[in-house]
C-alpha cells in the first residue's frame, strides 16, 4: 500500500504500522487540523491471501463499514473515537483518535500485583465506556487486556470496537474472539450479547486481581480453554490473593455466571457496584498528618483513600511524562503511592508498588542505592502487616 502520498487527501503516515490479524494501524499526521491520529487500515488483501471465502471478505467489508459508522455515534470519554472512515489503494481505513499511554496488557506484563484502588477504578471506566457504547446498540465481542489502552493520564480508553468481530478469518463469524476472555455461550454458534461483553469484563477483572485469567493461559488449546469457560468453576480471586475484599469475589462470581440471564443486566449496573466498592476502599481518613502535609498542594484536599490515591496515581503519570521516570519527584511520590495503598487497606498491593519502585531504582542508580534499599525495607514491612492481619 503506497503511504507517501496523502491518505484521504488529509492524513500522512508517519513511521511504520502496528500490524494484526485483519489489518495495520498507522500513526499519521492529520494536515487539516494539526493533529496526530490513528488511520487503522482494514486489509481486505491480506483476507484474500490466506484463503477466506469471497462471502467472508464482502461480509466483514459491510460490518467493518457497519461498526465505524455506530462507533461514530459514540461520545465517551472511556472509548477512543472515531473521527472518519475511507478507502486508500482499495483498502478501508477509519481515522480513530490518537491515544498515548499503553496496554493494560503492559501495565500486566510488569510483574507487581495491580493494586486495588486502581483495578477498581479502571474496571470502574472500563464498564462506563462499554455502558456508552451499548447504548448505542454496538458490542465489542473482544474485551481483553490487548484492547483497553491506559492513557499517560491514567485514564481508560476502550479501542477496535467492531473490528474485533473479525480477529480469525478462518472462523465462522460466531467463533471470533479471544478464548482467554470469550464468554461460555459464544462457543456454541451464539453471536453474544450485552451480557456476554460483561463476562470478558469479568475475565479481565480476574486477571487484574490474580495475574492471571480465569481459565487457560495463550498456549492453551482453544477449544480447551473453551471447555473450561463452559463447565469450570474459577478459585475466588481472594485465594489466589489474599486480602481481594468479599465485594470483589461476589462481582467476578456473577459476571462469570455460565448463564448469561444470572450476570449483571447492563454495564452501567457494574460500574455502579465499582463506584461502591471505591468508596468502601476510601473509607478511613489518611491517620498520619505528616503524609498528608507531603503531599502535593493539588491532593491537600482529598481526604479519602480512594480519591486521594487516584489523584496521586494522576500526578504521577503527569510527573513521569514531564521529567523522566528517575527524577527523584516522580520517586518521591511513588513512595507516597505505596503509603497511601497500604494505608487504605492494601497492604498486599502497597507490597508490590514498593518492589517495583526498588527494581528500578536499582536499574536506575545501581544496586546498591539507597532509595532502592529503603523500597525493599517497604516491601518486607507491608508483607509483614500483611500476615498480621
Amino acid at each position: 500500500m503506497d503511504t507517501s502520498k496523502l491518505i484521504g487527501g488529509r492524513y500522512k503516515a508517519k513511521d511504520g504500522p502496528v500490524s494484526g490479524a485483519m489489518g495495520d494501524v498507522w500513526p499519521a499526521e492529520d494536515t487539516k487540523l494539526g493533529r496526530t491520529v490513528a488511520l487503522k487500515f482494514l486489509a481486505r488483501r491480506r483476507l484474500r491471501q490466506q484463503g477466506a471465502p469471497t462471502e467472508f471478505t464482502d461480509w466483514t467489508v459491510r460490518r467493518f463499514e457497519r461498526e465505524s459508522l455506530a462507533m461514530a455515534r459514540v461520545n465517551h470519554p472511556h472509548v477512543a473515537h472515531i473521527y472518519d472512515t475511507g478507502e486508500h489503494d482499495d483498502e478501508l481505513y477509519i481515522v480513530m483518535e490518537y491515544i498515548q499511554g499503553r496496554s493494560l496488557t503492559s501495565h500486566l506484563k510488569t510483574g507487581a500485583t495491580l493494586t486495588l484502588e486502581r483495578t477498581v477504578r479502571w474496571t470502574l471506566e472500563i464498564c462506563e465506556g462499554l455502558d456508552a457504547a451499548h447504548s448505542c446498540k454496538v458490542l465489542h465481542h473482544d474485551i481483553k487486556p490487548d484492547n483497553i489502552m491506559i492513557t499517560n493520564q491514567g485514564e481508560v480508553k476502550i479501542v477496535d470496537f467492531g473490528l474485533a468481530s473479525f480477529a480469525d478469518a478462518t472462523q465462522s463469524h460466531t467463533a471470533v474472539g479471544t478464548p482467554l476472555y470469550k464468554a461460555p455461550e459464544r462457543w456454541s454458534e451464539n453471536p453474544g450479547s450485552v451480557r456476554s461483553d460483561l463476562y470478558s469484563v469479568g475475565c479481565v477483572l480476574y486477571e487484574m486481581l490474580t495475574g492471571h485469567p480465569p481459565f487457560g493461559n495463550p498456549q492453551d488449546d482453544p477449544m480447551t480453554v473453551g471447555r473450561m469457560h463452559q463447565d469450570d468453576l474459577p478459585a475466588p480471586p481472594s485465594a489466589h490473593r489474599p486480602g481481594v475484599p468479599d465485594q470483589l469475589d461476589s462481582v467476578v462470581r456473577i459476571l462469570l455466571a455460565k448463564d448469561p440471564a444470572c450476570r449483571p443486566r447492563s454495564a452501567e449496573a457494574v460500574a455502579e457496584v465499582m463506584r461502591n466498592i471505591q468508596n468502601f476502599l476510601g473509607a478511613e481518613d489518611v491517620a498520619d498528618a505528616s503524609v498528608r502535609a507531603d503531599l502535593p498542594d493539588s491532593l491537600g484536599s482529598h481526604t479519602r483513600h480512594s480519591e486521594r490515591i487516584r489523584v496521586l496515581d494522576r500526578h504521577i503519570f503527569e510527573l513521569e511524562l514531564q521529567f523522566g521516570p528517575s527524577n527523584q519527584a516522580v520517586i518521591e511520590a511513588r513512595v507516597e503511592h505505596a503509603e497511601l495503598t497500604g494505608q487504605s487497606g492494601d497492604t498486599r498491593g502497597a507490597a508490590a508498588l514498593y518492589n517495583s519502585l526498588g527494581r528500578d531504582c536499582q536499574d536506575f542508580f545501581g544496586p546498591y542505592d539507597v532509595q532502592a534499599l529503603n523500597a525493599f525495607e517497604g516491601v518486607a514491612r507491608w508483607i509483614a502487616t500483611s500476615g498480621s492481619e
